[in-house]
C-alpha cells in the first residue's frame, strides 16, 4: 500500500510540473514573447515606417503613370525622355521599395485614409493631364512634375529622422538624388520644353545618399 501512494504522489507531481511548463509556453506566447527560436518576431517599426512605404509605393506608381502620358501625349522630344526616365527610375525605385516591404513585413498597399486622401488628390492632378495636347500638354506636365517632385522631396526628407529602420532611412537617403534630378528637369522644361534637351542624365535609386535638401527646392 506505501508503494502504491507513493507512486500516486510522483505521477501527481510530475503532471503539475508538466502542466506548469505548457502553461508557461501558452502565457509566453499570448503576451507577444517568442516560445522558441522560430518565434522571433521581426523587429517592431515605427508607425511612420509603414506611412512612408505606403506612400512612396502610391507616388512611383503615379509618376510611372505621368511618365507613360507623357511618352504618349508629349509634343517636344524633351518631354517624352523625360516621360521615358520618369517610367524607368520610378519602376527601378518601386522595386527596390517593394524588396523592402516583403523583408520588413510591410504591406505597401495598406494605405491609411489620409494618405489615400492626398494621392486621390495629387492623382487628379495628373489625370488632368490627359486630354491635354502639344505645347499646353508640356508645360502643365513640367509644371506638375516640378510641384510634385519639390513636395516628394520635402516628404522624404521630413521622414527620414522618424523611420526606425536604419535600411529605410537609407533606401530613402538614396532615392534623394534621383528625386532632384527629376525635379531639375522638370523646372528646365517648365521655363522651356527645349531645355532639357541637353540636362545631365538622371543618376539612379541607391540605397545610400547625403540626404542634403536640393538648393534649388523651396
Amino acid at each position: 500500500m506505501m508503494t502504491v501512494s507513493l507512486k500516486r504522489r510522483f505521477l501527481g507531481s510530475l503532471c503539475g510540473v508538466v502542466a506548469l511548463v505548457v502553461g508557461s509556453g501558452l502565457v509566453t506566447r499570448a503576451s507577444g514573447q517568442p516560445a522558441s527560436p522560430g518565434d522571433v518576431p521581426r523587429s517592431v517599426l515605427a508607425p511612420s515606417d509603414g506611412r512612408i512605404v505606403a506612400r512612396l509605393h502610391a507616388i512611383n506608381q503615379e509618376e510611372i503613370s505621368a511618365g507613360k502620358m507623357a511618352e504618349t501625349n508629349g509634343y517636344a522630344q524633351a518631354v517624352r525622355d523625360f516621360g521615358a526616365t520618369l517610367v524607368s527610375d520610378h519602376q527601378a525605385a518601386d522595386q527596390t521599395l517593394l524588396a523592402y516591404a516583403k523583408k520588413a513585413g510591410i504591406d505597401p498597399n495598406a494605405m491609411p485614409h489620409d494618405i489615400a486622401s492626398k494621392m486621390e488628390a495629387e492623382h487628379a492632378k495628373v489625370e488632368h493631364l490627359r486630354p491635354l495636347t502639344g505645347q499646353r500638354f508640356d508645360q502643365e506636365f513640367a509644371q506638375t512634375m516640378r510641384d510634385g517632385h519639390a513636395q516628394v522631396i520635402a516628404l522624404v526628407q521630413t521622414t527620414v529622422p522618424q523611420v526606425s529602420s536604419p535600411e529605410l532611412r537609407a533606401l530613402l537617403n538614396g532615392l534623394l538624388p534621383t528625386l532632384r534630378a527629376h525635379y531639375e528637369t522638370a523646372a528646365r522644361l517648365a521655363s522651356s520644353p527645349a531645355a532639357a534637351a541637353s540636362s545631365p542624365q538622371t543618376p539612379k535609386a541607391t540605397s545610400t545618399g547625403s540626404g542634403q535638401p536640393p538648393s534649388t527646392v523651396p
